[in-house]
């Protein structure tokens, strides 16, 4: 009888260990890095960059993602960069609206969404778009920058391109 007891005690260690690993792995994969925070000079206050874990598939291609969160909104940005091409290039994702950043040349700048992003499904909400913002983002910088201080550019000047920002500005 002693044997049957400590066969179950060894297996249900047995199913707690391996729970336990597959918890912490989940956790793990979906896990964040800080990258830098910084002051967006709006009611949005600091935003925060995050690498994630995690590789948004495009074209067959793993790209990273960046996580930009906000301390005055609960809204977020998922950030897509892609290397692969001859340009370095940002998806910008929100709910709202939908960008490109492209650097190229020793211009970096915002663009509306191009086909390589538009084959797999994502696409610029016009309607959202501030038309004004736009294009006086069409060239933010001459100067070549980091990936992280690109990042932390879009995470300033992204918000401005939604056409109706004062719904972003909602404390948490």
């Amino acid at each position: 009888m002693l044997t049957g007891t400590t066969n179950k005690r060894t297996i249900m260690k047995s199913i707690f260990a391996t729970t336990s690993i597959l918890v912490i792995s989940v956790f793990t994969a979906s896990a964040m890095t800080y990258v830098t925070r910084g002051n967006t000079n709006s009611s949005l206050g600091t935003y925060t960059i995050e690498k994630a874990d995690m590789l948004e598939m495009i074209q067959g291609k793993a790209l990273r993602t960046y996580t930009v969160k906000y301390e005055n909104t609960e809204d977020s940005l998922l950030i897509v960069v892609d290397d692969s091409r001859e340009e370095l290039n940002f998806l910008v994702i929100s709910d709202n609206l939908m960008i490109e950043y492209n650097c190229g040349n020793n211009l970096f700048g915002a663009n509306i969404v191009g086909d390589y992003f538009e084959n797999e499904g994502y696409f610029t909400q016009r309607e959202n778009l501030d038309r004004k913002q736009y294009f006086h983002q069409k060239l933010i910088t001459q100067n070549p920058k980091s990936e992280t201080e690109y990042i932390s550019l879009i995470s300033v000047y992204f918000p401005k391109l939604i056409m109706n920002t004062k719904k972003l500005y909602v404390n948490k």
